[in-house]
């Protein structure tokens, strides 16, 4: 027997399956695998699309996955309905518009939040008692390499994406003793739609460099389902993704150095950039200017110090 056979004939619940990463995983696990997979999505052309394709092996369902009471009524179903999910496969996702932190509205924070990191464990906790009762059992979050090498103007996301990566290694510790696989795969550039507009917005010079270098979706579903066939932790996809953890590893305060030194240097003609760094570049000479005051200020305070302190015994009051 392979290390993939006992892949064949699983139930399988998975997220972010009309499109990208996910459909090309789905594709594979019905086509490949006889897997009966139950999709969720928002696209409903698209289900249908899928639907007419994959024939009884594939169903779906659309619902808010930020909403924990929408996930338990899933599970739930899923069970009335009598089927058991062997594997969950926490794949939907969306990235933030490029730009500052404290740019983003609170509205978009939540949103990436609710999307990207409250789904995934409001997924886990309502389908890990129905997966710890199956022989075949096995939890898959796609997070990003971006949680291990954070991105300025990506804060959100990366936050995101860290959360699934420890969330998802906290279960591989406590799921041990139930023989289920548990995976983060960590992809770097994907050839997907996620690129191809944020909020709405047209792509521009740094989304078509992913496109560049990005691999494809199909190569990452294929390199996805081995993964979570042979139960890998940590599965990187790509060169890209490799490349940054090996650099945070090796170099882990030169790498994110570099990366926003490379950023900042080609924020002139990446327009998703300049927001991020533009400033920073306008205020160099202030900065330096900045720095020479604060020293002399420093050595001026210094030798003002009094040597009973700033405060006398009957100006401290108890609070």
């Amino acid at each position: 027997m392979g290390r993939l056979d006992w892949l064949y004939g699983r139930n399988v619940v998975l997220t972010g399956c009309s499109t990208g990463m996910g459909k090309e995983v789905l594709l594979i696990l019905v086509k490949k695998y006889g897997c009966n997979v139950m999709g969720v999505a928002r696209n409903k052309q698209k289900l249908d699309e899928l639907k007419a394709e994959l024939g009884d092996k594939f169903s779906y369902r659309r619902f808010n996955i930020s909403s924990q009471e929408e996930w338990y009524k899933f599970a739930k179903e899923l069970e009335d309905m009598g089927f058991m999910t062997d594997i969950l496969i926490n794949n939907a996702g969306m990235i933030q518009p490029f730009g500052q932190f404290n740019d983003l509205t609170d509205d978009q924070i939540a949103k990436i939040v609710n999307t990207n990191m409250l789904s995934v464990v409001y997924g886990c906790k309502a389908f890990i008692p129905t997966i710890k009762k199956s022989k075949f059992g096995a939890i898959c979050n796609v997070a990003s390499a971006s949680a291990i090498l954070p991105f300025g103007g990506e804060s959100i996301y990366s936050c995101t994406k860290a959360g699934v990566w420890g969330l998802t290694e906290c279960l591989k510790q406590e799921l041990k003793g139930f023989n289920i696989k548990v995976t983060c795969v960590m992809p770097g550039p994907v050839k997907t739609d996620i690129y191809k507009a944020r909020e709405g917005e047209k792509a521009d010079k740094a989304d078509s460099l992913v496109e560049s270098v990005g691999i494809t979706a199909q190569t990452a579903g294929k390199r996805i389902v081995k993964a979570i066939g042979k139960g890998k932790i940590r599965f990187f996809p790509d060169f890209l993704a490799k490349l940054m953890s090996l650099g945070m590893r090796c170099m882990p305060r030169l790498t994110p150095a570099l990366s926003g030194g490379l950023m900042k240097a080609v924020c002139g003609k990446v327009k998703s950039f300049g927001p991020i760094y533009q400033e920073q570049i306008d205020r160099k000479k202030e900065l330096k200017e900045m720095k020479k005051s604060r020293k002399a200020e420093i050595a001026h305070s210094i030798e003002d110090v009094k040597a009973d302190g700033a405060f006398k015994n009957d100006d401290v009051t108890n609070i």
